[in-house]
């Protein structure tokens, strides 16, 4: 298995890079890191969609390629999924590509990225699309 990084990612944001919508994650601290980064949805910030269905918590949902890291800019801020926050500029963009969903996998996250040491993950495309969670 191929080394592999972890980050814990409250949601709806974990959905939205595994899904390809967010390509930059806004973080305070910069990431040396360059390759495949597990994605997990923290077990904070349940979020319930308008269909009355709730994103999943607690799971590695995908993983993505890490690819550059840079000072945060606010030409970043639309593909950090974070335009309410420009008045707020400071940290670091993380460059992120290739999304892929994974049948999800329960994880106990931590703030900081890890070294991924959980099982094998098994690559689901349109997994959110069939499975987000009922109440």
């Amino acid at each position: 298995m191929q080394e592999m990084k972890a980050l814990s990612v409250r949601q709806p944001f974990a959905s939205q890079i595994v899904i390809g919508e967010k390509t930059i994650e806004w973080r305070s601290k910069p990431f040396n890191w360059r390759g495949p980064l597990v994605i997990c949805a923290s077990k904070s910030a349940i979020i319930e969609l308008d269909n009355g269905k709730r994103l999943p918590v607690g799971v590695a949902l995908g993983i993505v390629d890490v690819v550059g890291c840079r000072p945060m800019t606010r030409k970043d801020l639309v593909a950090a999924c974070c335009e309410d926050y420009e008045d707020e500029m400071y940290g670091f963009a993380w460059e992120l590509v290739s999304p892929r969903e994974v049948v999800p996998v329960p994880v106990k996250g931590i703030v900081a990225p890890w070294p991924w040491r959980g099982p094998e993950l098994t690559l689901c495309p349109g997994w959110h699309d069939r499975n987000v969670l009922d109440d």
